[in-house]
């Protein structure tokens, strides 16, 4: 396959201050973690909890046997004592595996003429957590989407993954429209095992159609984190004069009195934010806001400090 206009060598010179790992960000979260909520179900032995039952290095308890139960796991010193047949139970460690879910649509392409878009922004904090995933020794993965799952990657705790990841957020230019309730549902469907889920994404569209998508990662145990990101002319309205507004996801285009109109706007985009602020609390959702003004790192380090002060409990 032909690789595009833009050779792969170019883009990854691009990559460290545009999509790649930005070394001051990891030196920030050096010594923070993606603390896992409560127990995940990961694909390998390791030291996250898991809810399943097995042979490993955690004894738990006791119960009596009955037919049918693994006669490796029966405990025949409890017998010698008591004459009675008991199963040992164990709590299996498992390695924590997390799905990085961009956002590679048309709006996140903004500013447009250049700069870091939306889609770098999500992109430099994507790669930001996967290197302390990769660096604690679990597994991580990568899902592209537009209004289809572009690109999954499958997790893997290899050292060598995060230039896999990095290539792929490299070669992907945004494009498309959104759907994010079908790509979500979708993405469950390819997710057997929960784990952590990081949705990066500006979440333009309906609020309904999110909450939807968060529930179908939330009915099978995934702890989902949503980090909002946005702009920061999204969320301030800076234009000061008639400025022309198309659509970056259709043809639509407006011609209005900036000024006149930024009070208006930035409650509508208030109200929205809270809606979607809602919505990720009635499903157990972490949310954070990445704002384009705002240092990454601070924001991350925050956020991470926040999850392991409680244990990776929910804000």
């Amino acid at each position: 396959m032909a690789d595009s206009p833009k050779s792969w060598a170019a883009r990854m010179a691009d990559a460290p201050g545009r999509r790649g790992l930005d070394p001051k960000v990891a030196d920030k979260l050096a010594r923070l973690s993606l603390a896992v909520d409560g127990t995940v179900e990961g694909f390998l032995a390791g030291r996250h909890r898991s809810p399943h039952r097995g042979v490993s290095v955690e004894f738990v308890e006791r119960r009596p046997y009955v037919p049918g139960d693994d006669l490796r796991h029966l405990d025949w010193k409890a017998w010698a004592r008591s004459d009675r047949l008991a199963v040992k139970r164990y709590e299996e460690e498992t390695n924590l595996s997390a799905t990085f879910v961009v956002d590679a649509s048309a709006s996140m392409a903004y500013p447009p003429g250049g700069g870091v878009s939306k889609y770098d922004l999500a992109c430099q904090a994507a790669m930001a957590l996967a290197h302390i995933v990769l660096r604690d020794r679990d597994g991580a993965s990568l899902a592209l989407f537009d209004h289809v799952l572009d690109r999954v990657l499958p997790a893997s705790t290899s050292p060598a993954h995060e230039e896999v990841l990095a290539r792929a957020l490299v070669e992907r230019e945004p494009q498309g429209q959104t759907d994010i309730a079908a790509v979500l549902g979708r993405l469950t469907e390819r997710i057997s095992k929960p784990g952590i889920v990081v949705v990066l994404s500006d979440l333009f569209g309906d609020v309904g159609s999110l909450e939807r998508g968060l529930g179908f990662l939330r009915t099978r145990n995934h702890d989902v984190i949503v980090l909002h990101v946005m702009h920061n002319d999204e969320l301030t309205f800076p234009f000061d004069r008639l400025t022309r507004f198309e659509g970056m996801e259709d043809a639509s285009h407006l011609l209005v009195d900036a000024p006149s109109l930024r009070e208006s706007y930035r409650e509508v985009v208030d109200g929205w934010r809270a809606q979607v602020r809602r919505v990720c609390h009635v499903r157990d959702v972490d949310y954070q806001l990445i704002d384009s003004a705002d240092s990454l790192g601070r924001c991350l380090t925050e956020f991470l400090g926040e999850r392991m002060a409680r244990g990776g409990g929910r804000l």
